[in-house]
């Protein structure tokens, strides 16, 4: 399936390691997940970027400049590997729609009257290719307009209309809007995670270090930074991830601030796998990649209860 990243800090920083270093790094999920990688950012200016192509993050020379050079205090990635649709830019996330960068991992089914809705909330406009994920990111961007910009009132309104009208597996979504994120984990189908780093002054963060038999992984650039990364599996070994509930909306303002709450009822068509078709279905399990996060998550539970 594919995979979200988010990071969210109170200064500009590199997310290299997450990115690159750390032992399960977006670009080593990028080998089960090749058919795209894109990175979303806030510039200086606080312009929202997007660089994206349809190829695999660890054969991407531009993937590895963009990780490295990049310093900011929020940014979306994604690695995608495809439900059945073709391996293009435009079917690559993130999505950048009238300043608001959203990324999916799961399927929906795109119906008459999700495009309907998406038409009269006038953001069709917004879809270029042929993915369920734009069609919601679209969703997602007319609702965020029709609450007079509030990007989580948006993401709350787009989910709750997705949830009670098309038929659902998972819509595990990140949006993100002048340094404002929103992640929703919808419902417990794929997980999402989350890791809060604090620190202060007085009481700064060890640098980050992992290191395993075949691989060490340092980096002093979040040591006194307060942090909040999103993902969809553990990235590093650290037992303070913690999982999101199923319908967990977790919101962080533009200053840092954290809430979390959980608005969505039940969904009024789920889907179970067996409903999707061949190529949707094999994007969601993996099998592989469903045994080396079982045997991960036991082990994170293992140390917790030590």
């Amino acid at each position: 399936m594919c995979r979200l990243f988010a990071l969210h800090a109170d200064a500009p920083v590199t997310a290299e390691f997450w990115l690159l270093d750390a032992p399960y790094s977006l670009v080593n999920q990028s080998r089960f997940n090749a058919d795209g990688t894109g990175i979303g950012w806030l510039d200086e200016s606080g312009e929202a970027r997007v660089a994206k192509r349809p190829v695999a993050a660890y054969a991407s020379e531009r993937f590895h400049t963009v990780a490295t050079r990049l310093h900011t205090r929020a940014m979306i990635g994604h690695v995608r590997l495809s439900s059945g649709t073709v391996h293009t830019d435009e079917n690559t996330h993130p999505f950048l729609q009238d300043g608001i960068i959203t990324a999916h991992n799961g399927v929906l089914e795109v119906t008459d009257e999700l495009r309907e809705r998406v038409r009269e909330l006038g953001a069709a406009h917004h879809v270029h290719g042929t993915t369920d994920s734009e069609w919601m990111s679209a969703l997602v961007t007319g609702e965020v307009v029709r609450h007079d910009g509030d990007l989580r009132a948006g993401v709350e309104a787009a989910l709750q209309w997705i949830g009670n009208h098309c038929p659902v597996y998972s819509v595990n979504l990140l949006a993100m809007k002048d340094g404002e994120l929103v992640a929703v984990r919808l419902p417990a189908t794929n997980e999402l995670w989350v890791l809060e780093r604090t620190a202060t002054a007085e009481n700064p963060r060890e640098a980050l270090e992992q290191s395993s038999q075949t691989l060490r992984a340092h980096s002093d650039d979040l040591t006194d930074v307060r942090s909040i990364v999103i993902a969809s599996e553990p990235m590093d070994d650290d037992p303070a991830w913690r999982l999101m509930d199923s319908g967990e909306l977790l919101h962080i303002s533009a200053d840092g601030a954290v809430s979390s709450e959980r608005p969505f009822g039940a969904l009024a068509h789920p889907l179970q796998i067996e409903d999707l078709g061949l190529s949707a279905a094999a994007s969601q399990a993996h099998a592989a990649q469903g045994r080396a996060q079982a045997e991960r998550r036991r082990r994170l539970a293992a140390e917790r209860a030590a």
